[in-house]
């Protein structure tokens, strides 16, 4: 019984690697084929013992029943799995598999129980597609792994049908083989790399093997001895520098990481950056620019406080950091498909919050250099950066601008009546009006002292002067004490049109200062557009 021991000891090491399996095919179902195909062939093992203990002679015995059971559903899970690529560099194992083929039939053409172990070869085969995308560095390189563990268990049964006294070799080779196909399959599904351990662990069990098959083949004194013994050592060359291939595309890898990790630093850095760059929503730009190399499934990053800024769109996968603002801000990144690098991630969040952070003390800037710090409306540098932008906006939707000046009346008769101070509260009561009358993409300006502008994206003449005359009804209703007369306001309207460029709003300027003129020379407390003839001023009045 102590010559089972062996057989019992694979039984239970393929049961447990099959076991592993199908535990992780629970995440991955894919696996549940190659966890079938590692029971079966641990039942193999022990179905064969039997056999050889009770003499059994057949044709065709249960135990190659399940060594064809084991090849097919291995090959069977092996279809499933995906990236694949033409094979090229895997074409270095055809000649092992020829040699195999080409031996077996020479040796034992006549012994249908050593040709049926060639079906061991059967899943290398399938395999060879999925260890070249891995070889090429787009697949899991835990591949290469399990890919090793097959090639040990198909080497050790055509050791097992070709020669005598290599038993040795055949069971180190099957128990090696099933230890690195579970540790394979286990990365692969967890999505992990090759560690150190397994790195020192793949080379010692080659040479081992390789000492064993040299042991035996010395003992037999087979005749192809020789040759069988340089037929390995190809194999193990081969499966080394797969995994000096793997060690290397790792090295470059880490180069080419490193080295984009480096680009986002300069794109992140302020001295890099451009004023126009600097907003929130520039920032998140870059930042999503610079990332795209990183992680090429990424399509959207998000920052979510009081107010929320998005750069791209969002995506099915999500990762969420938290961002050390002044205020509590969330940020979120968005995946197409499930992101790698989790750690890297990690790392963007303080890098983040340093350059948002400069961008809003940079926007607080920006934001008293170009509005009026009493009302909050736009100053005239405001005005002329803002309608630089929707002059393009213009020309690309083919929408008009309108232009209105206005005047509060007797401006001057409340502030020398009755102070400075309640004449600064005439202005913030005129400026919400104007704000509330304004759409997103539409100016509220002040100008200076009591004179505001208006300007009105998509409307004619015509709307406009419909804006203005509602502004100066609700002006005429404003109550503010102790004022003991009615305010109002005058205006002058210009444009109606695409303007060109800046010059073109230069001259609607003038023009509605004009029609501002003309509506004070008329009496005060109405609305003028240019040009004045009578027939048009009587078609807007009649409406």
């Amino acid at each position: 019984m102590a010559e089972g021991y062996p057989e019992i000891g694979l039984m239970l090491l393929a049961t447990a690697v099959g076991l592993v399996l199908w535990w992780l095919a629970q995440g991955e179902p894919v696996w549940r084929w190659a966890s079938l195909g590692m029971l079966a062939w641990g039942l193999q093992t022990g179905v064969g013992l039997l056999e050889r203990t009770q003499g059994l002679e057949a044709p065709f015995t249960p135990s190659q029943a399940l060594l064809l059971v084991a090849a097919l559903a291995w090959s069977a899970n092996l279809r499933q799995l995906k990236p694949t690529e033409p094979p090229r560099l895997t074409l270095a194992l055809m000649p092992l598999l020829l040699a195999a083929l080409a031996g077996t039939l020479y040796w034992v053409p006549s012994r249908f129980a050593e040709v049926v172990w060639l079906v061991d070869w059967l899943p290398m085969l399938f395999a060879l597609p999925l260890l070249e995308a891995a070889l090429r560095g787009r697949a899991s390189e835990a591949r290469l792994v399990w890919g090793l563990g097959l090639l040990l268990k198909a080497g050790g049964s055509l050791a097992l049908g070709w020669l005598d006294g290599a038993a040795g070799f055949v069971y180190v080779a099957w128990a090696l083989g099933y230890i690195l196909i579970g540790w394979g399959g286990y990365l692969e599904a967890k999505d992990e790399r090759i560690g150190k351990v397994l790195l020192g662990f793949i080379p010692t069990a080659l040479l081992c093997c390789l000492v064993l098959l040299g042991i035996g083949l010395g003992q037999a004194n087979h005749a192809f001895g020789p040759l069988i013994l340089a037929g390995w050592g190809y194999a193990v060359l081969l499966a080394l520098g797969g995994i000096g291939l793997v060690i290397y595309q790792r090295i470059s890898n880490a180069e080419r990481q490193l080295e984009l990790w480096i680009n986002l630093l300069e794109t992140l850095s302020s001295k890099s950056q451009s004023t126009q760059h600097l907003i929130p929503e520039g920032v998140l730009q870059s930042v999503l620019h610079g990332l795209k190399p990183l992680y090429g499934n990424l399509v959207g990053l998000e920052v979510r406080s009081d107010v929320t800024v998005r750069a791209g769109q969002s995506g099915p996968y999500v990762h969420t950091f938290e961002l050390a603002l002044e205020h509590p801000a969330e940020g979120r990144l968005y995946f197409s498909g499930p992101p790698r690098d989790e750690r890297g991630l990690e790392a963007l969040a303080p890098l983040l919050t340093e350059r948002l952070r400069l961008s809003l003390t940079l926007n607080e800037w920006r934001s008293k250099a170009y509005t009026d710090p009493l009302t909050g409306l736009l100053n005239r540098r405001g005005f002329e950066r803002q309608m630089q932008r929707l002059i393009r906006l213009a020309g690309e939707r083919g929408k008009p601008l309108t232009l209105a000046l206005l005047d509060i009346d007797h401006f001057k008769r409340v502030n020398d009546t009755y102070g400075h101070p309640l004449g600064d509260e005439v202005l913030k009561q005129l400026a919400e009006l104007l704000r509330k009358a304004s759409r997103s993409d539409d100016l509220a300006v002040r100008l200076g002292g009591e004179e505001f502008s208006l300007v009105l994206f998509g409307a004619d003449l015509e709307d406009a002067y419909r804006v203005l005359e509602r502004i100066r009804a609700e002006v005429r209703a404003l109550r503010i004490n102790p004022i003991g007369w009615n305010l109002s306001i005058s205006g002058g309207l210009a444009g109606g049109e695409i303007p060109p460029s800046m010059a073109t709003v230069q001259r609607w300027l003038e023009q509605a200062d004009q029609a501002l003129y003309e509506a004070k020379q008329a009496g005060r407390d109405r609305v003028y557009p240019l040009p004045t003839s009578t027939l048009v001023l009587q078609d807007l009045l009649e409406q």
